[in-house]
């Protein structure tokens, strides 16, 4: 980061969050039809991720009719060549039914709210 801040632009970065996370921007390299008999292989190496704590978030951009096709993966991993690693062995990009561009990200702002209802055992993201 830059020494030469604005001293307001110092202020407000000052209590930020600044969590290292690696952003994956997957892309689909085949149509939809061809990847979707590997669709509960990929959900399950997700879900994986997730039980290791090496997912942070992750999921489809929305396209009307597309079941599985470009997508965003946050992996919550100690290097680059770790989450590197990881999305190499997802199986659709394994196949080779989709890329990957992986980029360093730094969270700051944002918000996740997690409603608990005791009474209902239920929950809500916010």
């Amino acid at each position: 980061m830059s020494t030469n801040l604005d001293p307001k632009a110092a202020e407000l970065l000052k209590p930020m969050l600044k969590r290292r996370l690696f952003v994956a921007l997957n892309k689909a390299l085949v149509p939809s039809e061809e990847m979707a008999p590997y669709v509960a292989e990929h959900l399950d190496y997700m879900n994986e991720l997730e039980k290791a704590g090496k997912l942070f978030a992750s999921g489809p951009f929305i396209q009307e009719g597309v079941l599985v096709g470009d997508g965003l993966t946050i992996l919550n991993t100690s290097s680059l060549d770790e989450a590197r690693m990881l999305m190499q062995g997802e199986p659709l990009i394994k196949r080779g039914l989709r890329g990957f561009d992986l980029h360093t990200w730094e969270l700051r702002e944002g918000r996740i709210t997690v409603t608990l209802n005791a009474s209902t055992s239920s929950f809500g993201l916010v």
